[in-house]
Parts: structure tokens; sequence; C-alpha cells
């Protein structure tokens, strides 16, 4: 027998334009979104300074934040 799910359709990925914090350092990769992000804008892995970049990325959302009072 075979049972499959009527109508069922994969997720829409939307992609935004959404501002990050990128590393300085030219070894280092890092970077964050601006949601994300601390309060020093240090690098996370190197310890450097960080740019504010805009990058295309897939949208997050944001309806629960356990963290929230």
């Amino acid at each position: 027998m075979y049972f499959a799910k009527k109508g069922a359709e994969e997720p829409v990925t939307i992609i935004e334009d959404t501002t990050v914090y990128a590393c300085e350092s030219e070894a280092c990769n890092g970077w964050m979104r601006k949601d994300f992000s601390t309060e020093d804008l240090a690098c996370p892995m190197c310890g450097s300074q960080m740019t504010e970049e805009v990058r295309e990325l897939p949208q997050i959302k944001m309806d629960y934040n356990p963290f929230s009072k």
C-alpha cells in the first residue's frame, strides 16, 4: 500500500536584505545578524572589530522568543 499526503507543499524560503555585522579581519569570515549582535561589536570568533553590511539572507521567523518574559 502507498499512502501519500495530498497537497503537501514545501515551505517557500523568503530572501530579504538583512543588516549584518562582518569581521574586519582578513583571516576571519565571522558575521552575525544585527538582531543577534552584541553591544561591543567585537567578533565572537577572533575579537576584531566588525563593520555593518547588507546581505541577502533567508528570513527568520521571530514569532516565539523563549527568553522574553
